[in-house]
């Protein structure tokens, strides 16, 4: 039975961090094919902006609540912040959609200190309330594909908290049928949603409205399939997962589990500093899958392979019975505790299963921020160029190692640039024969793009800086 594929094509930000304005086209059109997208540039040019994004996107679709400190990610000087997201989306009757999700956050930070200062009676609790952020309107748009022609971009469902209005007005009319208890029960949520700075168009209670609704199965279908893209396709791994990684606190992973018509999302953390306290009827799944990627694991790291091995079993208070585990690398039928093994290692497992689904389902997205991170990088590049020439669906990383530019296509390669309002481009002129690693060297050194890529530094001016700050008796 063929199955929904879900793809994102373009991403505009709006004043998120340091990016003004930064827009990142994806390369493939073709919904079966490996997509690719590296991000490369400067140390702070808004290469994790780019992950942050995408994970305010996935919490948006899946409608949970925004990450409390989100509001900090809003530009300095900007009141607000956004993103315009593009998705191709093909029906298991091969329909084709073009889909487009605009929302607008605001923030709700306090960021003069002199004022916090003044006023010492602000508790914890209300200084975390006035850090968080609401979205003041969402937008969700389609056209689909018919004898090679797209019709008109449609907004489907449209909300500004300053008019407090949801349109268009006729697709609101069908929603609330003229029942003056929805009409209600759709000001409460909308009420709701900006008190727990979550998504009101994507919200549990607004996707059940719609799929009672007289709208037309296209709309209800754009929605219900982005959300079931966001939980069971979409996967990010952040800076912070390699961080917990690397103080070996813990292994985090996603498991999609497939059985008939059936999907189910297992997502978690293993405990790397002991053993892991797992439900029984968790177990057994997760076993599986740490199989899986050892298999892949071993040819990757010739000889090394994991397991989850099962320690011993208790009963916790809810009488369910819990397994006591701990993942085990193996050597040379010598068997050692994963913290033990390299940073390297550690990471490579935990994203291996979101790697091996992105090698064979289209519409699975992986999200590595920083994912040269301890990994060699002739590995690096054998990884890459395997997903690319074989894989299906789509992986997006930023990394500093350059050896992915010398395995992979110009076209899955951009750049971030020095200007804030262009912040991310590809490189134009560079041709087949090229290395690409070297014409970025020249590039830095000497221009030839549209846009600065680099922001000079003078290694004497370092040096010097170096001196003066060894320099105890200097003023």
């Amino acid at each position: 039975m063929k199955r929904e594929i879900v793809r994102l094509q373009k991403i505009e930000l709006r004043n998120l961090k340091n990016v003004g304005y930064g827009c990142v086209k994806f390369a493939t059109k073709n919904s079966v094919a490996a997509d690719i997208l590296g991000l490369y540039g400067q140390n702070g040019s808004g290469k994790t902006t780019l992950v942050n994004a995408i994970d305010v996107l996935k919490d948006l679709l899946m409608g949970k609540r925004l990450a409390q400190d989100l509001g900090n990610y809003i530009k300095i000087g900007e009141s607000t912040a956004g993103a315009t997201v593009e998705f191709s989306v093909t029906s298991s009757e091969d329909d084709l959609y073009k889909v487009i999700y605009e929302f607008v956050l605001v923030g709700k930070a306090v960021d003069d200190e002199e004022h916090i200062e003044e006023n010492n009676d602000i508790d914890e609790e209300e200084h975390e309330k006035r850090n968080g952020t609401y979205l003041v309107s969402e937008k969700i748009s389609m056209s689909r594909l018919i004898n090679d022609k797209w019709t008109k971009l449609t907004p489907i469902l449209y909300y500004n908290s300053d008019s407090n209005e949801i349109l268009p007005k006729n697709r609101y009319n069908l929603l609330t049928e003229g029942k003056q208890e929805l009409i209600d029960e759709l000001r409460v949520l909308r009420l709701l949603a900006a008190k727990e700075e979550r998504s009101f168009l994507f919200s549990k209670e607004i996707r059940k409205i719609i799929r009672d609704s007289k709208w037309k199965d296209e709309y209800k279908f754009i929605f219900k399939v982005l959300t079931e893209y966001a939980i069971y396709n979409l996967h990010v791994f952040s800076s912070e997962d390699t961080g917990m990684i690397n103080a070996n606190i813990a292994l985090p992973f996603s498991i999609v589990s497939k059985e008939k018509d059936r999907i189910s999302l297992l997502k978690g953390c293993l405990n790397l500093n002991g053993v892991s306290p797992i439900p029984r009827k968790f177990f057994r799944d997760i076993q599986a899958k740490m199989d899986a990627i050892s298999l892949v694991l071993k040819e990757i790291i010739p000889g090394l392979t994991i397991n989850l091995k099962k320690l011993s079993t208790s009963l916790n208070k809810r009488g369910e019975e819990i397994v006591k585990a701990e993942i085990i690398a193996k050597r040379a039928n010598i068997e050692i505790p994963l913290r033990y093994e390299s940073d390297g290692v550690k990471k490579l497992v935990s994203i291996l299963y979101c790697l091996i689904l992105v090698f064979n389902d289209s519409s699975m997205t992986l999200v590595v921020d920083e994912f040269d991170s301890g990994i060699f990088e002739y590995l690096l590049g054998e990884i890459l160029r395997v997903v690319e020439e074989s894989g299906k669906g789509q992986l997006i990383f930023t990394s500093h190692n350059l050896r992915a530019l010398e395995v992979l296509n110009n076209k899955d390669i951009m750049f971030t640039t020095t200007n804030e309002n262009n912040r991310y481009i590809r490189f134009k002129n560079v041709k087949a024969n090229n290395n690409f690693r070297d014409v970025y060297f020249h590039d830095i050194l000497l221009g030839g793009q549209n846009e600065c890529i680099y922001e000079a530094t003078n290694p004497y001016m370092i040096a010097r800086a170096f001196r003066l700050a060894g320099d105890e008796n200097a003023e």
